[in-house]
């Protein structure tokens, strides 16, 4: 059986629909509960990294950080597979020694919350994450945070509002938005969320709970194939 390690922030933000994938797929997850305090076991046992997202600054101290940062360059000295979903593809630019920072738009802190086209570039058309993809899809983000593009990788997908959406640095690749959100998991943040996503953001909670609904299934077959090529890589 093949085993991913998960690294989980917040309680809120878990696998999801990735648990699910792994369910049906036969794979286990060893999910580490960062926010609990729990610790990084010896990445020798792992096939795989996974670092989820959550509410802290890659360029922020928090309790977790540096022994995530630490493991993060220990699994790309093993040239293991990474994936990091918004936080975790700011943790692994933050290890690659790219800038993180507060996102903005004309000089003014930004948040990008809700369900946006992305774009594959030439690269990412021919990356194997992205095999069977179409060139531009609607996905979910819920991110206030972007990152440089870190030396050496290469920019998979791009959006007018947010140009680094991800990367590829060997067999280790950030996404900044999510692929792994259920409807019910986006009503919960909306939830939970709710003075983060309304201060200075004009956020519409029902169109966005409107839209994990209409593009449920479609956000299941992109996550399912993602994770597909991801452990094929």
């Amino acid at each position: 059986m093949r085993r991913i390690l998960v690294f989980q922030h917040i309680k809120r933000e878990h696998p999801s629909l990735i648990a699910e994938y792994a369910a049906e797929r036969g794979i286990e997850l060893q999910v580490i509960a960062l926010w609990e305090g729990k610790s990084i076991p010896d990445l020798s046992a792992y096939d795989a990294l996974l670092v989820l997202g959550g509410p802290m600054g890659a360029y922020e101290e928090f309790p977790s950080k540096d022994a995530e940062v630490a493991a993060i360059n220990d699994a790309l000295q093993r040239k293991m597979p990474i994936l990091g979903i918004c936080l975790g593809s700011q943790l692994l630019a933050y290890a690659l020694g790219a800038r993180v920072y507060p996102f903005e738009q004309n000089g003014k802190k930004c948040k990008e919350i809700g369900y946006y086209d992305v774009s594959l570039t030439d690269e990412g058309k021919k990356s194997p994450l992205f095999a069977g993809f179409p060139g531009e899809f609607r996905i979910l983000q819920w991110h206030g945070d972007t990152f440089e593009l870190p030396s050496g990788a290469t920019l998979l997908a791009t959006a007018p509002q947010c140009p680094n959406q991800a990367f590829s640095y060997g067999t280790a690749y950030g996404l900044q938005f999510h692929m792994e959100a259920t409807p019910g998991i986006v009503s919960e943040w909306i939830a939970d969320d709710a003075t983060w996503t309304h201060e200075g953001f004009a956020m519409d909670d029902e169109k966005v709970k409107a839209d994990a609904e209409r593009l449920s299934l479609v956000m299941r077959e992109h996550c399912y194939r993602l994770m597909d090529n991801f452990l094929s890589i």
